[in-house]
């Protein structure tokens, strides 16, 4: 896959209402980052042919995608009256495997978000969620409630206190000033039930809660002098992880965590199974969703580029989800 532009915002589109709305927010993005758009229409070599379809073929599909590539063209230029720049691609392949191979290119991947009920979160596959656990670049998931017309001026960033941090409040701290938002910095965890049991609980919170100021603080301060006017608190909660940034989700523009699945302040901090947090934040949020893979440190030379600038290196940390 190839493009002329530098670095694009990618957007995958299907046909659905999902999709439409993940567009409308690629345009707010590109437009606000002064950047292109990359419109993608992914076509699996497997098609399914039911009784009543029987000429359709990958042929007849790509017509299609070329007719809704054409459409979507038409709403970028109308949404920004033209002054964003569009190359559109029709891939035949699997949707992760092709919008992931179009992140190492891009500057974000912006994909709609349908929510799942319990047993099919927990037993189907996800196409965004297998973009997020394999992208070089940081991953949006715009949600259904989202309202392109609100603007809420929160970004919230979600850190656990490893060096991961950093990434994460880099990216947090761009988006917040490009938005002219206040940034809340949020750390929660929960001692894991199974050992609750055996220590006083009491007393491992108050130990989390001393170590973790300064840790915290340490993170922040290493971006805030960058960001001078981007007005920052923090949030430390001794609660359940998804439950808590879902919750701080409402009523905010953007909410940043990274593609990581365990903590840095220690055993004690257990995120259930890799991959758990930012599956459950990605059914639940209720704002965008910007899942940031992590390779290195950060460059502090492009804004929200430079926040995964080394991310063409990064281990998998949160588990690929099976299709």
């Amino acid at each position: 896959m190839r493009t002329r532009l530098d670095r694009p915002i990618v957007v995958g589109l299907d046909g659905s209402t999902d999709s439409a709305r993940a567009l409308r927010y690629g345009v707010q993005e590109a437009r606000r980052a002064g950047c292109g758009l990359w419109l993608v229409n992914v076509i699996h070599e497997i098609v399914p042919v039911a009784p009543m379809w029987p000429l359709l073929t990958s042929d007849t599909l790509v017509d299609v995608g070329h007719e809704l590539l054409a459409d979507a063209r038409l709403v970028v230029e109308e949404l920004s009256h033209s002054t964003v720049p569009v190359e559109v691609e029709t891939a035949l392949g699997p949707a992760v495997q092709i919008l992931a191979t179009a992140s190492e290119r891009a500057r974000m991947v912006v994909l709609g978000h349908r929510s799942a009920g319990f047993v099919e979160r927990l037993f189907t596959g996800s196409t965004t969620f297998g973009v997020i656990a394999r992208s070089a670049c940081p991953v949006v998931s715009v949600p259904h409630d989202w309202d392109e017309n609100r603007a809420e001026q929160r970004v919230v960033a979600a850190v656990d206190g490893s060096s991961v941090s950093s990434t994460v409040l880099a990216y947090a701290f761009a988006a917040a000033s490009e938005r002219s938002a206040r940034l809340e910095v949020v750390h929660c965890w929960r001692l894991d039930p199974f050992y609750s049991y055996l220590v006083d609980e009491w007393s491992v919170e108050q130990e989390w809660d001393a170590q973790t100021h300064g840790t915290i603080r340490g993170f922040i301060d290493e971006w805030s002098g960058r960001y001078p006017t981007v007005p920052v608190e923090t949030r430390l909660e001794y609660a359940p992880v998804a439950d808590t940034l879902v919750r701080c989700s409402k009523d905010a523009d953007l909410l940043v965590m990274g593609r990581h699945g365990h903590g840095g302040l220690g055993l004690r901090m257990a995120m259930g199974a890799p991959g758990s947090v930012t599956r459950a934040v990605l059914q639940h949020a209720r704002c965008p969703l910007a899942v940031i893979p992590v390779g290195g440190p950060a460059e502090p030379d492009d804004d929200l580029v430079a926040a995964t600038s080394h991310a063409g290196g990064a281990a998998e940390v949160d588990a690929p989800e099976s299709r």
